[in-house]
């Protein structure tokens, strides 16, 4: 049964996603939590590698060569959401069914990408390389800025700006955007409406929380906006571990800090009204 079981977990294709350390310890807890329930392992560590691991990359990614350029593809799929990180430092959340193509490098005198789905960008400034999406019909320039686009095939495509400045243009005319507005494609005069934004910022991006690099006390302050519960540390140190990768919120706070604890390698204890404590 052992080796049925390790073989299942190699051919879980998230797996791949996972820093050395914590396949190691899921594989240990695997072993220990389903070694009378043969039938279920399978599901089971699927749903843990998805629901229990964090992190940075993308779902699916892999490189072509264009004109002697690596290109880096990034594809996500149905429920699935994503986090990438642009060599500029720029983030990108990818919402479902969406991919994203960019170069390795961005060594020309523009930051060029292509989209085709839905993307929240969060762009670093550079007065001296415009960050250009063509998505489709639509090519959106911006220098560093916070926006939406939505640009699905056979879709009628939309940006919203969340901050800074937008440039949206097609071959029969360009709209500037600021904060609150957006630019409709209308397909019967092929040109672009200004309107106002319904949204500044997309449910979808929400789900997905970027704690990379922050403290362990830094997430616990975040989520103390949106969660009632409290947290006690088991030693002080605790609060300045490091957090790497992203962190789902649609699990709710109870599994939210479970994830925590298994990434940093603590233990969680729930008590009454709401309180938590983590411990080594």
């Amino acid at each position: 049964m052992k080796s049925e079981m390790k073989k299942q977990w190699d051919d879980i294709p998230l797996k791949g996603m996972l820093p050395q350390d914590l396949k190691s310890r899921m594989w240990k807890n695997i072993r220990r939590a389903t070694i009378a329930k043969t039938k279920n392992v399978y599901r089971w560590m699927t749903a843990a590698s998805v629901i229990l691991v964090m992190t940075a990359m993308g779902y699916q990614f892999f490189n072509r060569t264009v004109n002697a350029e690596r290109i880096v593809v990034t594809q996500t799929f149905d429920n699935d959401i994503r986090l990438v990180r642009l060599p500029d430092g720029s983030r990108v959340w990818l919402n479902e069914g969406s991919k994203i193509e960019y170069p390795e490098n961005f060594d020309g005198s523009a930051r060029n990408v292509i989209l085709i789905g839905e993307a929240f960008f969060e762009v670093e400034k550079d007065s001296l390389k415009p960050f250009i999406i063509s998505s489709g019909l639509i090519k959106t320039t911006v220098l560093g800025t916070s926006f939406n686009v939505k640009a699905y095939e056979g879709a009628v495509p939309l940006v919203e700006v969340r901050t800074g400045k937008v440039k949206v243009e097609n071959k029969n005319g360009k709209v500037f955007l600021v904060k609150g507005d957006a630019a409709v494609y209308m397909p019967t005069s092929e040109t672009l409406v200004k309107k106002k934004a319904l949204k500044l910022e997309p449910d979808y991006k929400k789900e997905l929380l970027d704690v990379d690099g922050l403290t362990l006390e830094e997430v616990v302050l975040i989520l103390h906006k949106d969660y009632n519960f409290s947290v006690e540390y088991g030693a002080p140190d605790l609060k300045m571990l490091k957090i790497k990768g992203t962190l789902a919120t649609k699990q709710g706070i109870t599994e939210m800090l479970n994830t925590l604890a298994f990434a940093l390698d603590l233990k969680v204890t729930e008590k009454e009204n709401h309180l938590y404590i983590l411990s080594r």
